[in-house]
């Protein structure tokens, strides 16, 4: 092997070691922020505004069931998951289990117009979530997600995707305290 590719290996040796260096590095520093809740887990706490103005906090729930819908008005499967959500709160609500539809990005007039826009009439806390804090704190991805969480707020069930009736009930009836 002649100096010439003795000195190129040396350099592609010491590249790769810097690579890995990196990763490493890169890895410990975003592991907490990357790690994604689990059933079982305390569930996150949050602050959010509501479509009234008022501030809400997962401190606001103990005691109750909470059904937390991370959703859009631009996502198909959370528009057509709604009016279930809705009727399934009107029954619940008085055994003690809340639902916050928990929407990323819009405006409260956007949603607003969104619920008149829907054929079946749909009454639901909504709460705004526009920088995505909440919604990378409980690992949303894809829309809808639901977090089901009981009155001690321990997460119960993560749901991605769309949701029917039966399903919804079941989650509601599994956290009614």
């Amino acid at each position: 092997m002649n100096k010439q590719s003795k000195r190129i290996t040396q350099y592609i040796v010491m590249l790769l070691i810097a690579l890995a260096i990196g990763f490493i590095v890169y890895s410990t520093l975003t592991k907490d922020k990357n790690k994604e809740v689990q059933v079982g887990d305390a569930a996150p706490n949050f602050e959010l505004q509501t479509m009234d103005g008022k501030t809400v906090k997962l401190s606001d729930y103990k005691g109750k069931g909470l059904i937390l819908n991370f959703w859009g008005t631009w996502c198909e499967p959370c528009k057509r998951e709604m009016p279930a959500l809705s009727d399934n709160y009107d029954k619940f609500k008085e055994k003690d289990v809340e639902v916050l539809a928990i929407h990323l990005r819009n405006t409260p007039q956007q949603v607003e117009q969104f619920f008149s826009g829907l054929k079946e009439k749909v009454n639901l806390p909504v709460a705004f979530d526009n920088n995505n804090e909440v919604a990378d704190a409980f690992g949303v991805d894809p829309l809808p997600t639901t977090v089901v969480i009981d009155e001690d707020g321990e997460i119960k069930a993560i749901h991605k995707g769309e949701m029917n009736s039966a399903t919804i009930g079941n989650y509601m009836t599994s956290v009614a305290p």
